[in-house]
């Protein structure tokens, strides 16, 4: 990763001590504020989180440059996003007891779509001397992955539990992340770095060249591939409301625009429900003949709404080569497009990723095309 030059110039000590001694006012708050608590254990677990609080905000008060923390001071601190850091939810965790090695927290912080935690930070409470240490953090990309590999448990009261050789960020990187990026950076860093670490894994790959002769292959209709007719006569085959109505229309107004797309043209769609994103995505393909060049292939790619099923803002669509990203589309709210399009011409021994990133940030990456001859 690389950080501003801004961010060299800060003085940001690596052997800045994680360890604070709370001051008697600090304590005194954390005892008041959570008076409120009936509950003899919920009150306990609200009085460390509380003293977690005073001990991140001294924490951060230390270095050349402050850092801001942003809670409630008049209602006790809530399991979950708890703080904020110029605009970075964080879900302070008390470490509590590591009898199983296992860290709980709440579900809703990874899903909720308008207040999901950008970064989990954990602490360690030793209320009897006033002290409380940062330990660790977790990015929301990383905890992602770990559900996304089965690799969390969900208790029935809707906590995952998180190993604790899994928190990997060190209060350097905590610091680093809060003084250098932004919220909106973040997340579109944890996007691409999980879109890349999928790509590195072995992928199959979808053989674009059967779609000319009518056939899908078996990766093709294992992920959930429709064929649609040939653009000539799909007209003549559709009814209303149907998706090769949909994409004959786009198809329209792409023409409207001096974008052509050949009658040779074959195209397929998926359901993006099947992958647990919203959406449909369109896949067209050409054979590309030029006297100045070797044959080459095109891929069109078309993402919209299902019906009922608007994409969120910020939804994007990525195109990668073996090498680098070609192609990043992002859905703006202002915008009034409800379409993502793009388009991109290889070789016939190229092949191209194609990588969604939905609204909410939750990533897919599918089977690589190829034009195999």
């Amino acid at each position: 990763m690389t950080y501003s030059s801004h961010c060299q110039l800060l003085d940001l000590d690596p052997d800045q001590g994680t360890t604070v001694h709370l001051t008697t006012g600090a304590v005194n708050w954390a005892v008041e504020v959570c008076q409120d608590e009936v509950d003899t254990d919920h009150q306990w677990f609200c009085f460390l989180r509380a003293m977690a609080i005073k001990g991140l905000q001294q924490w951060l008060d230390q270095g050349a440059e402050a850092l801001p923390l942003d809670y409630s001071h008049e209602r006790p601190p809530k399991p979950g996003v708890n703080c904020q850091v110029k605009g970075f939810r964080l879900c302070l965790v008390v470490q509590g007891s590591l009898s199983d090695g296992l860290i709980s927290i709440p579900r809703y912080t990874l899903k909720d779509p308008l207040n999901f935690a950008h970064l989990y930070i954990l602490a360690d409470v030793q209320e009897e001397a006033d002290q409380v240490r940062i330990l660790a953090g977790l990015r929301r990309d990383r905890l992602v992955s770990l559900k996304e590999s089965g690799n969390l448990a969900l208790s029935r009261k809707g906590h995952y539990h998180v190993p604790l050789e899994e928190w990997d960020l060190s209060p350097e990187d905590l610091l680093l992340y809060l003084h250098c990026l932004n919220p909106e950076t973040l997340e579109t860093l944890n996007a691409e770095t999980r879109v890349t670490s999928r790509c590195l894994c072995p992928q199959p790959t979808l053989n674009v060249r059967d779609w000319l002769r009518d056939q899908l292959d078996r990766v093709a209709e294992r992920f959930h591939w429709t064929l649609l007719p040939p653009l000539a006569t799909s007209h003549q085959l559709m009814s209303v409301q149907t998706p090769a109505e949909e994409l004959e229309t786009l198809l329209r107004d792409l023409e409207q625009q001096g974008v052509m797309i050949p009658d040779t043209a074959r195209g397929a769609y998926q359901e993006l429900h099947h992958q647990g994103l919203p959406g449909r995505l369109y896949a067209l393909i050409w054979k590309v003949f030029d006297s100045h060049y070797s044959p080459e292939w095109s891929l069109c790619l078309f993402l919209g709404p299902r019906p009922g099923e608007p994409l969120e803002p910020g939804t994007q669509l990525i195109v990668q080569d073996e090498t680098s990203v070609l192609v990043r589309q992002t859905l703006d709210e202002d915008s009034g497009e409800v379409y993502l399009y793009t388009q991109v011409i290889g070789r016939m021994d190229e092949q191209f990723t194609v990588s969604i990133i939905s609204g909410d940030g939750t990533p897919l990456t599918l089977p690589s095309f190829t034009f195999e001859t």
